[in-house]
């Protein structure tokens, strides 16, 4: 070969080298749009977020963000007990307890007389989830609580949470997003969550995803939450202030932003606890032999003789910490919605005042103290957030005074996509932030 062909060809090499150099930095930085028929949605649930989290004072940016291209509520109701399990199942399902079967985190079976602790068992749910009913949609299901997966991630082609829910990170995804990084318990912090919220959207682009962010639960219960705001949960609140500019930005790098319906949401609120309220004592202490299944500031109790339960209204009512009694014959008004299986309710729902939680009392060991400076579970944890922003959310830059249900998010999700709705939904459609 001739020293100017050698040249000649070295030359070229070196400009394919570069060309391809040039293209990978180009799409490794700028990755090329993809073009997508109809919007995705995320719907993503701050673990015990109190109305008064999402405001310029505590999360700026992600305030003027949802101002900027959406609508949020003064504030929005969960369901009650105001419990993680029992409220996400709501949200998943737009339906009330009397259609879930849920109660709470966990139950009372009265046949037994056994609790369960926490439900873990998707048999126990009543009612099908929002991907349940969609089973053509790609779906993914991101939960720094380890606990939600078993129970309500049945269906999702994807599921990313820590190793104590049973699902393991998906093989694909090891490389970019390593182990969960998670809390003693196996809660997984939300800088992990939104790492694998981001990668999600880069290598599947699912319809649909579910993203439970626990740090602000996990904060709320070692010091507190409405009323005192600890800097500690004001730190949270700034970081995850942050994470959400992390993710806009991220996709709008991707040309991913503009197409995507956000629904930021929570499952209950959080509180900060001054008393515990022995309700089963009281009770056992007039002549009513009773169990209560405590469920933070809710309590569910079942009698040992049904005759006595007017006298047993009588004197919850009576009681200067209880703020809620509610019979069985009445459990179906709204906005308590309990009228499920006796053996799930008992004969009485209780819900304690503000900043008091039920004590909780398990055979053989009686009363347990209360470990935790916050909690939830009653009325006074029954407000939450509610933001929507994307396309199709036409009515922007308003603070509403409408009061949503958590059971509302999934049937305007199923309005404004076209997508099945559950078919035990009792939510209604939030007409108000599209017209």
């Amino acid at each position: 070969m001739r020293k100017m062909d050698k040249i000649a060809l070295l030359i070229i090499v070196i400009l394919m080298g570069f060309g391809y150099t040039i293209n990978f930095i180009a799409t490794s930085l700028f990755p090329p749009t993809r073009e997508r028929t109809t919007p995705r949605v995320i719907l993503i649930s701050i673990d015990s977020a109190n109305p008064e989290y999402l405001t310029e004072e505590m999360m700026p940016h992600l305030y003027a963000e949802i101002m900027a291209r959406g609508v949020k509520y003064k504030y929005a109701l969960t369901s009650l007990a105001s419990e993680t399990q029992h409220c996400h199942t709501s949200m998943l399902t737009g339906a009330f307890t009397n259609n879930t079967g849920m109660i709470g985190n966990g139950y009372y079976d009265n046949e037994t007389g056994k609790t369960i602790g926490v439900v873990r068992d998707p048999h126990f749910r009543l009612a099908e989830t929002i991907i349940e009913a969609n089973p053509s949609l790609k779906t993914a299901f991101i939960s720094g609580k380890w606990r939600l997966p078993p129970l309500l991630a049945n269906g999702s082609d994807l599921v990313f949470s820590s190793m104590q829910s049973g699902y393991p990170v998906p093989e694909k995804y090891r490389a970019a997003l390593g182990m969960p990084i998670t809390y003693y318990d196996g809660d997984v912090i939300d800088r992990w969550s939104i790492d694998a919220l981001i990668e999600v959207i880069k290598q599947d682009d699912p319809d649909f995803i579910f993203c439970n962010l626990a740090w602000t639960d996990v904060w709320g219960h070692y010091s507190g939450g409405v009323g005192d705001y600890s800097e500690s949960i004001k730190r949270q609140l700034r970081e995850l202030d942050n994470l959400f500019m992390r993710l806009f930005t991220e996709l709008k790098a991707i040309g991913e932003y503009e197409n995507t319906i956000f629904c930021i949401t929570s499952d209950h609120g959080m509180e900060t606890i001054e008393d515990v309220v022995d309700i089963e004592g009281y009770l056992n202490s007039n002549g009513i032999a009773c169990h209560v299944h405590a469920e933070g500031g809710s309590g569910f109790i079942f009698l040992e003789n049904s005759s006595k339960k007017d006298f047993a209204v009588q004197l919850l009512k009576e009681h200067p910490d209880v703020a809620v009694v509610v019979p069985r014959e009445n459990m179906s008004q709204y906005p308590y919605c309990l009228n499920t299986y006796l053996n799930r309710t008992g004969h009485i729902y209780v819900s304690v005042r503000e900043h008091k939680v039920v004590s909780l009392r398990l055979p053989g060991l009686g009363e347990i103290p209360l470990s935790q400076i916050g909690s939830h579970g009653g009325i006074g944890t029954q407000d939450i957030v509610m933001s929507w922003m994307g396309p199709n959310i036409t009515r922007t830059g308003y603070e509403l005074r409408l009061v949503p249900h958590v059971v509302d998010i999934v049937p305007t999700i199923c309005y404004l996509m076209g997508w099945n709705l559950p078919s035990q939904a009792q939510g209604r459609v939030l007409y108000e932030i599209i017209e």
